[in-house]
């Protein structure tokens, strides 16, 4: 069984990005009887938007995809701080002048990607994750730092997320060494990109919410983000429209994720959605929501 999460940082519109994360990591854990996590990332006081996370919430609940938990990193301070101080203890984390804890020893990992495959890292790597912060002066968590802790705390097995991850999972690797925890899965999945370059949240396209405002089939927003870094193993007629039971059926076994960037097509979105409303009209969409 995997256990899977999705991390939103509450700092602006739910990306369209992270609406293929959410669904990718709530099909691979419901395909294996697991369990799929909502994680807010919500420790940068500068930049969070209490507004934001309601938008997190209603878009969750309009593209059906409840998770077994939800869990806020503002709450888990006093963790974060407990494991920065048994590094301490341990002689494995140091205080640097002004106050913030370093990893001592930021020893990266040989890691298995399984769109990418194995993971050599590079002096670049290393010297990324050589005494890398884990604490700030002020006594929070660096992102790296926290999700580590987090992953390992809620048995984590599986992390998908975006090729633009790469980095920071090298990173994440010598945590997971200091932590004596073993390394989960990970999926980096291609970008998606518009104009020739990444979708950023700037982008008017990138908003999720702006598309069920539109009046868009949430069936067909998940169809269409399945398809931008996951490819059935037969690509015919048969899977050129796909429910979310169908979706299910294939996600592990009957297709894989795919690395390369997937450019976004507005006109594949409004097919998708014409034939996902027909589908309905005749009674075959599907009521899997859990």
């Amino acid at each position: 069984m995997h256990v899977t999460r999705v991390a939103p940082s509450p700092t602006g519109d739910f990306h369209l990005g992270t609406a293929r994360t959410a669904w990718f990591n709530w099909l691979a854990a419901r395909a294996t009887g697991g369990r799929f996590l909502l994680r807010i990332d919500d420790t940068d006081q500068a930049r969070n938007d209490p507004r934001a996370v309601d938008v997190i919430h209603d878009s969750m609940a309009w593209l059906g995809l409840a998770p077994d938990a939800v869990f806020h990193q503002s709450g888990r301070l006093d963790r974060y701080r407990a494991v920065a101080a048994d590094l301490l203890a341990q002689g494995r984390a140091v205080h640097a002048d002004n106050g913030a804890v370093l990893l001592e020893d930021g020893r990266c990992q040989t890691w298995h990607d399984l769109v990418a495959g194995d993971q050599h890292p590079n002096d670049a790597a290393h010297a990324l994750a050589a005494n890398q912060v884990l604490l700030r002066a002020n006594g929070m968590p660096v992102f790296h730092f926290a999700s580590v802790v987090d992953d390992i705390d809620m048995g984590v097995t599986v992390v998908i997320r975006g090729a633009d991850h790469f980095t920071n999972t090298h990173r994440h690797s010598a945590i997971y060494r200091a932590l004596d925890a073993a390394l989960p899965s990970f999926a980096h999945i291609g970008l998606i990109t518009i104009d020739g370059r990444k979708m950023s949240k700037r982008d008017r396209a990138a908003s999720l919410m702006s598309y069920r405002d539109a009046g868009i089939c949430p069936d067909a927003a998940l169809n269409f983000v399945l398809r931008m870094g996951w490819g059935p193993s037969v690509d015919d007629k048969s899977t050129a429209v796909l429910t979310r039971d169908r979706a299910l059926d294939l996600f592990l076994d009957g297709g894989r994720m795919r690395g390369s960037p997937s450019a976004f097509d507005a006109a594949r979105l409004a097919s998708l959605d014409r034939k996902h409303k027909a589908l309905a009209k005749q009674g075959q969409g599907t009521d899997t929501r859990n």
